[in-house]
């Protein structure tokens, strides 16, 4: 995997793609990242940090290094059921959708932005490039779950609800839950759509200025 530069007038961003077993400095920026989101969304009902053996894993970090935000992809095999199966899988029949899905199957999950990062293009840049890294697995189709607080963004890119697989107070009451697909090969081509949305990021207060490097 490869990483990604946008710079913006302000500050730069870079996005880092990476397989996790390699780059164990940035996966463990990527789970810190995540576990303070978890923490400032679900306080004391946060979930353990998830397993990332195997995945792999987009990381927006600023200037320094300062984590930003992250998504990752996991890889579906015989042997690694994807975290979607772990989480909803005595909900409903998870397992035998994606069974049924064309294979190879990936999941886009645990996306995460740090509480300065929120509210511009910058999870519309993880998404895409998780798609990117979807497509550079071979992947035919994504999987994924979304509360309703997320879901317009990934529709954003294709993804359509499974409608099958029901809506799940999950991870706690406050959430509607939802599985839904994404077909790899219908969405943006990777790396220009990458840099239109840094490019486009917005910042809440002024001046909201960005230029692709």
């Amino acid at each position: 995997m490869t990483t990604t530069t946008c710079s913006l007038e302000h500050d730069p961003i870079s996005l880092d793609l990476f397989a996790a077993d390699a780059r164990p400095d940035l996966a463990d920026l990527y789970l810190a990242g995540q576990a303070e989101s978890l923490r400032r969304h679900l306080g004391a009902a946060a979930p353990r940090p998830p397993t990332l053996a195997g995945a792999h894993v987009v990381l927006a970090r600023g200037r320094g290094g300062g984590a930003l935000g992250g998504i990752r992809v996991h890889p579906r095999g015989p042997a690694a059921p994807l975290p979607v199966e772990l989480a909803l899988g005595d909900r409903c029949p998870i397992r035998a959708a994606i069974d049924r899905a064309p294979a190879p199957v990936v999941e886009a999950c645990g996306t995460w932005l740090a509480e300065t990062s929120r509210g511009g293009e910058l999870a519309a840049a993880l998404a895409l490039a998780s798609i990117a890294v979807a497509r550079a697995l071979g992947a035919r189709r994504i999987v994924g779950c979304a509360h309703q607080h997320a879901l317009a963004l990934y529709r954003r890119f294709g993804a359509v609800v499974d409608p099958d697989l029901g809506v799940h107070p999950w991870p706690d009451p406050r959430y509607r839950t939802c599985v839904f697909w994404v077909d790899p090969s219908t969405c943006p081509p990777g790396q220009a759509a990458i840099d239109a949305c840094l490019a486009g990021l917005r910042r809440a207060d002024p001046p909201p200025i960005g230029r692709a490097a």
